[in-house]
Order: C-alpha cells, then structure tokens, then sequence
C-alpha cells in the first residue's frame, strides 16, 4: 500500500499543479509579472497580496511607474519558467508637491504621484522648491538620480 501510494505521489501532485496553473492569475499578479527588476517585481508582488488579503480584488494593479525605484523596504531559480516580457522604465517625472531638508541638508521629497524619495549625497547641494517638475532616472548599479533645474544631480533612493 505504502509503495501504491509512493509511486502514485508524483502523479498526484503534476495534475494539482496543472489544475491550478488552469486557473487565471488576479490582475493585481499578472501587473508584476511584467515588472524587470527583482526588487520592483518583489514589492510589486507585496502589494498585490495585501491588496488581496484585504479584498481589493476591484482595486487598480500596480503600475510600472508606481513601482519604480521601489524595493523590499517600501512594501531562486528561474529554471523550468516559462520567458515572460518585462518592462523597465528608464526614468520617471513628477512634480515636487512637497519638500524637505533633514538637519544633514539632505532632500526628501514627495512627488505628485505619492512616491517620496530622499537624497543619498551629502556633499551635493540641489536647487530644487516645491512646484518644480523633476525627472528621476535609473542609474547605474540599482541607484536612481535627480537633475535639479541648474544641471547638479545627486543619487536619490525611493522611502515610500
């Protein structure tokens, strides 16, 4: 009986996963399936399961730019997986809706889609008030920079 069953385990559990592979992912998945970086298809995945969780099925998927520059402070093996298209955006703009300098005379800033990003260079001084329309770009090594109106950049990092 213990050998019957054994050998009828592996069978058993190829049907389950195809009986649930069958079934449609929720749009709130399918979004973040698209998503190219490990860490904003990660947070995207996040928010797409607390938003199930608290019976959000109606509620908007989270977008390409809601999720840029977001990582597992905001919110293996690949083989056998089919290739999925991902999408990556190179930069996002926004205006500044709100504006801070900490004690350290570093930025943090909320921009009019509600991301808040903080500035990672101290030895940079921006001009940047409230009001003015700024662009963040993916830089290198998973770093994101912010080009104030006079041409100065600094690193920023996405808080929320």
């Amino acid at each position: 009986m213990k050998r019957t069953f054994a050998a009828l385990m592996p069978t058993l559990l190829t049907l389950t996963s195809l009986a649930a592979a069958s079934e449609p992912l929720p749009a709130h998945i399918e979004a973040c399936a698209a998503l190219r970086r490990d860490a904003e298809r990660l947070a995207c995945y996040d928010k797409a399961v607390a938003l199930i969780k608290a019976g959000g099925e109606g509620a908007q998927a989270p977008s390409a730019e809601n999720m840029f520059g977001a990582n597992s402070d905001i919110t293996d093996s690949q083989a056998g997986l089919p290739a999925v298209k991902r999408e990556e955006l190179k930069q996002i703009s926004g205006s500044v809706t709100s504006l801070r300098r900490g004690d350290d005379g570093m930025i943090q800033l909320q921009l009019d889609n509600g991301q808040v990003w903080r500035q990672q260079d101290s030895d940079v001084r921006l001009a940047v008030a409230t009001g003015d329309q700024v662009t963040i770009v993916r830089a290198a090594m998973g770093t994101f920079r912010l080009t104030d109106k006079t041409g100065r950049f600094a690193r920023f990092k996405r808080v929320r």
